[in-house]
């Protein structure tokens, strides 16, 4: 489709006022060595981006890893043919990762990345990365860093001390520091970028589901060796292998001490390990998706088994049946403005896309298909969406509530270009985009984590899909007690409460709010200020007796 096609849903240039942002970007925080790489600060090891809000000091030793920091300089200047490493930054923490800019004496410049404990197996998840980075970069033509130099096994013959990936940095400044100030044709010309990248991804189609190694990475006699990925052509393919999937959703929330099959990995396997994770691990895990408590869903060990149960039964009724909706695709799930870079002096030009740890292949319908950097955030624009219009009185509002409605028309028209654009040109896209809305993309959606929360709004999708084969006079393979339908009833009431409390802290604490339990260290004090606030009002009106308060204080997430 060509932009002058897709830019016909957007008003002329002059028609409405220009909407002007101030953006702002996180600075890289610095911690420069002499040539000697003496006095090494502490700094390079510890999370230093801010605090969090909810089992503070297990999310920062999740986070600390110490590493021999000389011993990357010289390796990554051996690496690309210097002589030494003259100078070490270290870049704003992630959640997973500490990089690190390096530069050498002859000004190159590299990218040294170290991950944390919270990122996965060991070994796996790195010689995941370099293999799904290769690929990426050389099969499937997508603009990924090259690696120069990587090491997967933290052992006595690494002198580093651990895993690390030597890498190409990117040029340019990340789309987040230039997307809002460019004009909706512009914006475009990025997404058709972005989508014609997806496009080569839905093409290659694998066979198994899992992580991408090197087949050398793997034991001979892995299940996962040998001709496992069709490429475009027609032609299989057996250099790379599928193994284990070092996705977060097999890893968090101590998913990753259980002892479960994890791949080249098929749904049943989900059910499995929520199953397991419910039954061995010592206790739910802290969330603010839901307030849980007096007045409130209370989850217990029966009630999610109940729900991995239901989902055990009902699978092979709600999977898709379509083709392109059932064979494994290599995807970025995590394509927001920050990851993806272009040039400064032609924003419109994509030059690398960054953040390849923990990238698994699964069906369509697990990924996901619509950008972040899209900055979309209204309801969904639907299977077939119409270019919106900007309000009428948009003159007569006040200067903050203009300036809001004029930017979430721009947002909607930007959405609703990539929609059209996707139905038109990649059909096996869209239909997964549409079979995620449905009840069973739902369903399957939630049934990824039950071991922390959904199964109070599992069951009675299960519930609602009964009543819809009955309506159409199709047998159900399940059958519900009254007692059951009651608590499953009463049960989702109760959960719909928890999420009205959860979104009422959420508008309390705006800008405070703990995105992945975090906040910038100056923010700290603030929020925790504010939450308790909250919980005390939350007590007031909640506790009645000695074992509310219990019951209260066991499933309250924050650290106050």
């Amino acid at each position: 489709m060509a932009i002058t096609t897709l830019a016909n849903i957007f008003p002329g240039k002059n028609k409405f006022p220009r909407l002007n942002i101030l953006h702002s970007t996180r600075q890289l925080s610095s911690a420069l060595m002499d040539k000697e790489h003496q006095d090494l600060s502490e700094d390079f090891f510890r999370f230093t981006r801010g605090r969090f809000l909810c089992n503070e000091t297990e999310q920062l030793t999740q986070r600390h890893v110490e590493f021999n920091v000389k011993e990357l300089a010289a390796t990554a200047a051996g690496a690309i043919g210097a002589t030494k490493c003259i100078n070490i930054q270290k870049c704003t923490d992630g959640h997973y990762n500490k990089a690190f800019l390096l530069t050498m004496d002859n000004g190159k410049e590299v990218i040294g990345k170290i991950p944390n404990p919270n990122a996965g197996p060991a070994h796996l998840t790195t010689a995941s990365e370099v293999a799904t980075m290769d690929f990426m970069r050389n099969v499937l033509q997508t603009p990924v860093p090259q690696v120069y130099s990587w090491n997967s096994k933290a052992n006595e013959e690494n002198r580093v001390g651990a895993e690390y990936i030597i890498m190409e940095k990117v040029p340019g400044v990340p789309l987040g520091s230039v997307w809002e100030s460019l004009e909706p044709p512009d914006k475009l010309k990025v997404f058709l970028q972005i989508f014609r990248y997806q496009k080569r991804w839905t093409a290659v189609k694998f066979s198994q589901f899992g992580s991408l190694y090197y087949s050398k990475n793997l034991p001979a006699d892995a299940s996962s060796r040998g001709n496992l990925y069709i490429d475009k052509d027609g032609r299989s393919v057996d250099h790379f292998a599928v193994g284990p999937t070092v996705s977060r959703e097999w890893l968090q929330d101590g998913r990753q001490e259980l002892q479960c099959y994890r791949g080249p990995y098929y749904r049943m396997a989900i059910g499995r390990r929520e199953g397991m994770a419910i039954r061995t691990l010592k206790q739910f895990p802290k969330q603010c998706v839901m307030f849980c408590g007096p007045g409130a869903y209370q989850p217990t060990l029966e009630k999610k088994l109940a729900a991995v149960k239901l989902y055990s039964h009902i699978l092979q009724h709600i999977l898709p049946s379509e083709t392109g909706l059932t064979s494994g695709h290599l995807w970025h799930n995590d394509l927001h403005a920050e990851n993806i870079f272009v040039n400064p002096d032609r924003p419109t030009e994509i030059t690398g896309i960054i953040d390849w740890q923990s990238i698994q292949i699964a069906p369509l319908t697990d990924h996901c298909l619509d950008p972040n950097f899209l900055g979309y955030e209204g309801p969904d624009v639907g299977d077939n969406p119409q270019p919106p219009a900007l309000r009428e009185d948009i003159d007569s509002l006040e200067q903050n509530e203009r300036r809001a409605a004029i930017k979430q028309f721009y947002d909607t028209s930007v959405m609703v270009a990539w929609r059209m654009l996707v139905k038109k040109k990649n059909p096996d896209q869209h239909a997964a985009i549409r079979f995620q809305k449905s009840k069973a993309g739902h369903m399957l959606n939630l049934s990824q984590n039950l071991y922390v929360f959904g199964e109070a709004h599992f069951r009675a999708l299960v519930l609602d899909l009964r009543d819809e084969w009955a309506e159409s006079g199709k047998d159900f393979p399940l059958t519900f007690s009254a007692t059951e339908i009651s608590e499953i009833e009463a049960d989702v009431k109760a959960a719909d409460i928890g999420l009205g409390v959860m979104n009422m802290i959420t508008e309390r604490m705006g800008d405070l709010w703990p995105e992945k339990w975090f906040v910038e260290h100056e923010n700290y004090e603030a929020a925790m200020a504010k939450l308790r606030d909250i919980k005390a009002e939350l007590v007031e009106k909640a506790v009645r007796s000695p074992e509310d308060k219990e019951v209260f204080e066991t499933f309250w997430p924050f650290d106050c």
